[in-house]
């Protein structure tokens, strides 16, 4: 036994002097590295660096440096991911390299090595999906100084056209990409924040100011606008389409996909910043110079906000908070902003293989509003810009800037005391909340679950005072009331809820990979609005408690959909690709008669550029990638359109009973099936990239609302009856011009065309979807005609200029435009930056009730015969409405500005880095229409979340120019 025991110890003991001897099996060692771009040599913060095999990994520290502690193994594959740049793998011998490794990055114009969220799975390269993902990183975010995400999109997405239709806060803007889709349906894309969906109403509400008759402010407020903006690491946007088939059944107008920051690794990174800035009314469209003077002041604008975002290898966290306040451009603060943003989220190992994510998101956002349009009795641009003055008040000489100094003076004094008792505030606060668990069970196997929370509530007040009602209506002495004093209170609050489970499996096969994604989803909205008015009330009062009347009503909301989906991805050779998917989702807000309804896409692609005969020509042509897909993606429709209800009204303090809505069983969502080629090509060593894409959509089951046949005694009812087709060509170009170690100079294009038409309205009579009475000017619905095109009178004139006739209700112009798309150029020189962008759309019209009232109120005659009016005067005024139509071609410089980061030489080892940043917003303006072409009574006639085109411009504010300089310091 005791030899035995002798000849074991001996064996271990040699054994232990072999292994110490190679040193390859029981030491360990460390891998650090640095990562820098090709061309400039500067470090790339933030880069994420993987240990392939070794289920290891970290980010880059603001060096770009990296650090992997306790390596065993001796042979390692490190693999190296940065938005914007290729995809670097780089083997590595731990034990004949000892110094650092240092990974150069070469920057990918074509993003195709790009990780991106394509469907309701977790993620997959670019270069296999068979459809188009824009996206805008971290860096691009934060040099635009915007405030909203509407804002920071335009210009910077290739193929979405967004349009602010007014300048006050909160306005809502036009959001579209491929046409419109829907006669019915708002044409802005939804909305995810990690993963949640969350409210994006972009219309008028059902119950609010904008709704509530003649006394109060015209423009909708967007959920939109309170969005955080903070903390965000990367937005991308799908086009409606195959591309979106697997968000279900309210995706056909695209998806925003907005990601925030989850925390790096290493020593907390401390970032402040401050914005400075002066906002100017954009006065580039009023007719009269003194329109300016009247109404406008140059306002002071701030922004400060402190982040901190840092960690170790199993845990990361990012917390930011901001504080941005405006004054305005109206006087007396009546565009007034203040709003708090909070965010916090952070990431933490649970295990080797489950990670757990979590964001928070809070918003206080206050505003004050004033009076769009024609809002009955005084309206400040109405006033003037309409010539409304003529009649408002004591009256004035319209012609306002004839007026003497002296009697300029007196209407002064009037606008301003009707300004400074103007009192509309809105008030919104909105919390989200992401929670997800990401697990890795087995090998190749991603299983992600996810919960989230929008909750938002927004308090709209106005307060219409005696002195306001006297003061604008010029009551004289003895005539004055003290009983109209009214304030309206309307409520909303949005509770949206979504539920989630998708798994990835992701395996190869020789020169086959296999990519499938599967998985559920629950999403739960509710929206709850409320409406309490108090009239006959004693000036000074905040609250209706002393109102001698008070009147209430309410509106409720509520939709539930479930799906199932499923998509498979097979890549041959890294080069073929082939997807096909499905999902099935059931909806609330179906017919009784309608199951799950379920919405398919196929596609394939191809990277002709990676086949063994196209190297030789790789100098001239770098890279081509072909693809073609097809798919569904739907519009549900408004939650208890389906059913049939009885409508209760009180008569003579009791209760009355009528016919509500027939209710429709077969009531199903629009589905939208689109079919799309295109292709990818980057020449001259990447240099020039090419995207093209032909896409054509038909929207089949359109809502439209039919009125029921008068004998029945029914309303009307909402039906699956119309057909829609949009088509068009999406083009996007990008140059580097200029590319070394200094200089970096890229330009970028894109041009989108489109052609939309109403294919078949179903037998339905034309309807007005945003607009006034059909003896003015409407934006209608009609087979054979574009969505939401002008319709109103059209004067027929003789030789001399005489009106000789009227055709109602004709034709007067799309209001759409056939060609649209954005400009950009980037210059960068060692640490300067300056940058630029701008929009333009051609081949749309819109009326102006600006110029239609000035000529009604004698203070122009722009476009009409000096002969119809010797004839006639001014009463055929609404006969020829198409007079005061005009063409909305424009191109819009969007913003300009500059940033220089200090070298770290200057800085020394107090701060990390600093940057300076200026930058002006909506300098420029080149229009064809005598008016802003974007500005436009948008709310949608149809009641919430109704399909609008804009094409009416009436006394509504252009954004303002700001002129910012922004200060950034990291330690």
């Amino acid at each position: 036994m005791k030899n035995l025991q002798l000849q074991v110890g001996l064996f271990l003991y040699f054994m232990m002097l072999s292994v110490l001897g190679n040193g390859q099996v029981t030491s360990t060692r460390k891998v650090q590295g640095k990562v820098v771009d090709q061309i400039t040599s500067e470090p790339l913060p933030g880069t994420s660096v993987q240990l392939l095999g070794l289920n290891q990994g970290t980010i880059t520290d603001a060096d770009g440096y990296f650090l992997f502690n306790n390596i065993v193994t001796g042979q390692i594959k490190i693999q190296v991911r940065y938005m914007g740049y290729k995809t670097k793998t780089v083997d590595f011998d731990l034990f004949q390299n000892s110094s650092e490794i240092v990974i150069e990055l070469e920057e990918d114009v074509l993003g195709l090595e790009e990780v991106v969220i394509s469907g309701q799975g977790i993620d997959v390269e670019k270069r296999r999906l068979s459809t188009n993902v824009s996206s805008m990183s971290s860096e691009e975010i934060e040099r635009v100084p915007s405030q909203r995400i509407d804002q920071l999109l335009q210009s910077a997405v290739p193929n979405l056209q967004i349009k602010m239709t007014g300048g006050q806060p909160g306005s809502t803007s036009l959001a579209r990409a491929r046409g419109i889709v829907s006669a019915f349906v708002n044409s802005t894309p939804i909305v995810y924040v990690d993963g949640v969906r969350i409210d994006n109403l972009n219309t008028a509400p059902e119950l609010g100011l904008v709704t509530s008759g003649s006394r109060h402010q015209g423009a909708a407020t967007s959920a939109l606008a309170d969005i955080p903006v903070e903390n965000i690491e990367k937005i991308e946007f799908i086009n409606g389409g195959a591309a979106t088939t697997l968000y279900g059944s309210d995706a056909a107008n695209g998806v925003i996909q907005i990601f925030t920051k989850k925390g790096g690794e290493g020593k907390a990174k401390v970032t402040f910043e401050t914005q400075w800035g002066v906002e100017k009314a954009n006065t580039d469209f009023y007719y009269f110079d003194r329109t300016d003077e009247l109404f406008f002041e140059s306002g002071l604008m701030q922004k400060h906000r402190m982040g901190i975002n840092g960690g170790s290898e199993n845990f990361g966290y990012s917390l930011s908070g901001s504080i941005f306040h405006t004054d305005g451009t109206r006087i007396h603060k009546q565009n007034e902003n203040t709003r708090y943003d909070l965010r916090s989220s952070f990431r933490a190992e649970l295990g080797k293989k489950a990670t757990y994510h979590s964001s928070f998101g809070y918003t206080s956002n206050q505003f004050n509003r004033v009076r769009n349009g024609n809002a009955g009795g005084y309206t400040g641009l109405w006033f003037t810009e309409g010539g409304a003055s003529l009649f408002t008040g004591p009256g004035f000489n319209n012609k306002i800037d004839e007026l003497s100094q002296e009697e300029f003076d007196v209407m002064k004094a009037y606008v301003d005391k009707a300004e400074a008792l103007q009192n509309f505030q809105t008030n919104v606060n909105r919390f989200q909340t992401s929670q997800s668990i990401i697990l890795k069970p087995v090998k190749n196997l991603t299983i992600k679950a996810l919960a989230g929370v929008d909750y938002r509530v927004q308090k709209e007040t106005g307060i219409t005072t005696n002195e306001y009602l006297n003061h604008t209506r010029a009551a004289k002495p003895g005539s004055e009331t003290t009983t109209e004093g009214s304030i309206s209170n309307y409520d909303r609050k949005f509770l949206g809820l979504t539920l989630e489970l998708t798994g990835q499996y992701n395996l190869q096969v020789g020169d086959f990979s296999f990519l499938s994604t599967g998985g559920g989803q629950l999403f739960r909205n509710e929206d709850h609005q409320s409406a309490y008015i108090g009239t006959n009330l004693r000036d000074g009062a905040q609250t209706i408690s002393g109102a001698a009347n008070l009147t209430s009503d309410e509106y409720y909301s509520e939709v539930a959909n479930y799906g199932l989906y499923f998509q498979e991805s097979i890549g041959f050779k890294d080069r073929y690709f082939f997807e096909f998917g499905l999902r099935g989702d059931r909806n609330s807000a179906f017919g009784d008669n309608i199951g799950t309804q379920f919405f398919p896409k196929v596609g394939a692609s191809y990277v002709l550029s990676d086949e063994a005969f196209f190297e030789g020509l790789k100098e001239a042509v770098s890279y081509v990638k072909v693809r073609a897909n097809y798919g569904v993606a739907g519009n549900f429709p408004t939650p208890f359109a389906h059913q049939r209800t009885i409508a209760f009204a009180g008569f003579r303090n009791e209760q009355a009973a009528t016919f509500g809505q027939a209710g429709n069983a077969d009531l199903k969502p629009e589905r939208v099936k689109t079919f799309e080629v295109g292709a990818d090509l980057a020449f001259v060593r990447d240099r020039i990239s090419l995207g093209v894409n032909y896409y054509q959509s038909n929207t089949v089951d359109a809502l439209f609302v039919v009125p029921a046949a008068p004998s029945t005694g029914q309303n009307e009812q909402l039906r699956n009856i119309g057909k829609i087709e949009n088509k068009g060509w999406e083009i996007s170009t990008r140059i580097a011009v200029l590319q070394n170690k200094d200089w970096k100079v890229n330009v970028r294009a894109a041009v989108n065309t489109l052609k939309n038409k109403v294919t078949d309205a179903g037998g339905a009579a034309p309807f007005n979807i945003n607009g006034f009475s059909p003896r003015t000017i409407q934006t209608v619905v009609e087979e054979g005609q574009p969505v939401g095109y002008l319709r109103g009178n059209k004067g027929t004139f003789s030789s001399e200029g005489v009106m000789t006739g009227t055709e109602a209700q004709a034709n007067l112009g799309t209001t759409l435009p056939d060609l649209f798309g954005n400009l950009g150029v980037d210059i960068q020189f060692k640490r300067l930056s300056v940058f630029a962008n701008a929009d333009y759309q051609a081949g749309a019209y819109a009326h102006s009730f600006d110029r239609q009232f000035r000529f009604n109120y004698q203070v122009s005659n722009e476009g009409i015969p000096q002969a119809e009016i010797d004839a006639n005067g001014r009463k055929n005024w609404l006969n020829f409405t198409d007079r005061f139509v005009e063409k909305t071609d424009f191109l819009k410089v969007r913003i300009i500005g500059a940033n220089y980061t200090f070298p770290k030489t200057v800085l020394g080892n107090y701060f990390e880095q600093v940057n300076l940043g200026v930058s002006v917003t909506n300098p420029f303006n080149f229009t064809s229409s005598s008016f802003d072409p974007e500005v436009s009574q948008s709310g949608g006639s149809q009641g919430q979340n109704g399909a609008s085109t804009g094409g009416i411009a009436y006394g509504v504010v252009s954004s303002p120019r700001q002129f910012i300089a922004t200060l950034k310091v990291s330690f």
